[in-house]
């Protein structure tokens, strides 16, 4: 025994350990002495923690991410509300969502459904006062001309084949046929057409 009342130095020599060794431990501990109506309150906010936890893993660093101002998960109707800051925002992440849906569940997350409504104008993030150079460019003098869509193809069968397997693992028919539609259609707009 240590002067402090622990265990010698010694006994503890070589052995390092992570917060994650004690963490299953410390959450069993925790909920045993938790009444049942606690025990739920704490599941439900693990569930939100990791529904936003996917949702961060997919959309932070991203240009639609940048414009979201809020989210709120509904864990009875099992949906995740985003919040965006602007009504061209609403309707890209609205297109988008199938597809934060299916990147999502790859993380381990599912979600019945992704609603997308605008923040309300006071509650809107400030960004930071633009510099004199950030202002000239953004001015529509200062853009450089918008490049022709590229052209497409169709798949081959092959092709076709191959997004099946991709997404095969995917239960929800929906999601797994948003994803397929999403990856059909990257792919042929990268693919130079044929002849």
């Amino acid at each position: 025994m240590s002067p402090h009342g622990g265990t010698a130095r010694r006994d503890r020599a070589g052995e390092t350990h992570s917060l994650a060794d004690f963490l299953p431990a410390e959450r069993r501990r925790i909920m045993d002495g938790a009444s049942e109506t606690r025990r739920a309150q704490m599941r439900a906010a693990e569930a939100r923690g990791r529904v936003f936890q996917a949702w961060n893993d997919v959309c932070a660093g991203t240009r639609e991410g940048a414009h979201v101002t809020g989210l709120h998960y509904a864990a009875e109707s099992d949906e995740l509300i985003v919040y965006a800051d602007g009504a061209t925002w609403v309707a890209e992440l609205t297109m988008m969502r199938e597809i934060i849906r299916a990147r999502m569940h790859l993380r381990g997350v599912d979600v019945s459904d992704i609603k997308v409504l605008r923040s309300r104008e006071d509650y809107i993030r400030r960004q930071p006062p633009a510099s004199p150079a950030a202002t000239a460019a953004a001015h529509p003098a200062a853009r450089p001309p918008r490049k022709e869509a590229a052209p497409h193809r169709g798949l081959s069968a092959a092709e076709e084949r191959a997004l099946d397997d991709e997404v095969s693992a995917i239960g929800d028919t929906r999601l797994r046929d948003a994803l397929k539609n999403a990856m059909r259609a990257s792919l042929e707009s990268r693919t130079a057409p044929e002849g």
